[in-house]
C-alpha cells in the first residue's frame, strides 16, 4: 500500500504559481524591450534632426554674405535651380540650399519642388530618404551680432508637442 504523505513531486497548484510567476516575468521583460526600442528611435530621430541642422548650417557657412534669413516654419520648399548643374549666383544658392534642407527634413517630402529635387542626385528618392515624422525647420540670423540660429522640428510619437532643437552659430 503506498502512503499518500511520503509521495514526492508538485501538487496542481505549486505549478500553477510557478506558471502564473514565469507569464509575469516575462510580461515584465516585454515591456522594458518596448519602452527600449520607443527611446532607441526617439534617439536616432533626434541625431538625424542634429545632423540636418548642421547640414543647413554647413551650408550657410559655406556662402558668406548671402542672406538665409527668415526661413519660417511651415513654409514649403521654393522653386530652385539646380545650382549642381548651373552656376548660380548667391542668391540662387540660397534658394536652391533652402528647398534642399526643406525637402531633406520630411514634412514636404510630397511637395511638387521636392520631386524634382529628388532625383538621386541632388536628393535621394523619397523611399531612400524619408526625413523626419512632420519634420520641418526654420532659420533665423541676427545681423547685429551674425548669429545664425537654425531649428529643426519634429513630431515624436505618442508625444502631443511637436519636439524641435535648435544650433546657434557665428554665421
Amino acid at each position: 500500500m503506498i502512503n499518500m504523505r511520503s509521495a514526492h513531486g508538485f501538487s496542481m497548484i505549486e505549478l500553477l504559481v510557478a506558471v502564473l510567476v514565469m507569464g509575469i516575468g516575462i510580461l515584465g521583460i516585454t515591456g522594458l524591450q518596448m519602452v527600449s526600442l520607443q527611446n532607441n528611435r526617439g534617439a536616432l530621430v533626434r541625431a538625424e534632426a542634429v545632423q540636418l541642422a548642421y547640414d543647413m548650417l554647413d551650408r550657410v557657412r559655406a556662402n558668406p554674405g548671402a542672406n538665409y534669413a527668415p526661413l519660417n516654419l511651415g513654409t514649403p520648399p521654393a522653386v530652385a535651380m539646380n545650382c549642381h548643374t548651373v552656376d548660380c549666383t548667391q542668391p540662387q544658392m540660397v534658394t536652391f540650399d533652402e528647398s534642399v534642407w526643406k525637402c531633406s527634413l520630411g514634412l514636404w517630402n510630397e511637395d511638387a519642388n521636392c520631386a524634382v529635387l529628388r532625383d538621386g542626385v541632388i536628393l535621394p528618392l523619397a523611399a531612400n530618404q524619408p526625413g523626419l515624422p512632420s519634420g520641418d525647420g526654420q532659420i533665423r540670423a541676427n545681423a547685429g551680432t551674425g548669429i545664425v540660429t537654425i531649428t529643426v522640428q519634429w513630431q515624436e510619437a505618442n508625444q502631443p508637442n511637436p519636439t524641435s532643437i535648435s544650433i546657434d552659430s557665428q554665421g
